[in-house]
């Protein structure tokens, strides 16, 4: 591994680490759903080396599917956090638990 890969590999844990806790305030916040899924996948992307190209749960779901095409079956999911309707808790867990996973097994 490269200094380059160590850092954003580091940023991508830190990231991790703000989804998580912003999952937890979704719990009581719906509001903090949609970030949470949002720096669940940017926190993905940057462990896997890549620069996220979006600011959207869509658009940053594309990009992660196009390394693990199994993430494309959470679209609808992020098609609806997406829209700007308060997300759900249970919505936003789907991609960081995605995440998680996807870490542990690197």
């Amino acid at each position: 591994m490269n200094e380059r890969t160590d850092d954003k590999s580091h940023e991508g844990a830190q990231t991790l680490e703000e989804a998580e806790a912003l999952l937890e305030r979704a719990e009581q916040e719906p509001t903090a759903a949609t970030a949470a899924a949002v720096t669940a996948l940017k926190a993905l992307l940057l462990i896997w080396d890549e620069t996220p190209r979006g600011e959207r749960v869509g658009e940053l779901l594309a990009q992660a599917a196009e390394t693990d095409d199994t993430l494309a079956e959470f679209m609808d999911d992020a098609r609806v956090l997406d829209q700007g309707v308060d997300g759900t808790y249970e919505r936003a867990k789907v991609f960081v638990d995605a995440a998680r996973a996807r870490v542990v097994n690197i």
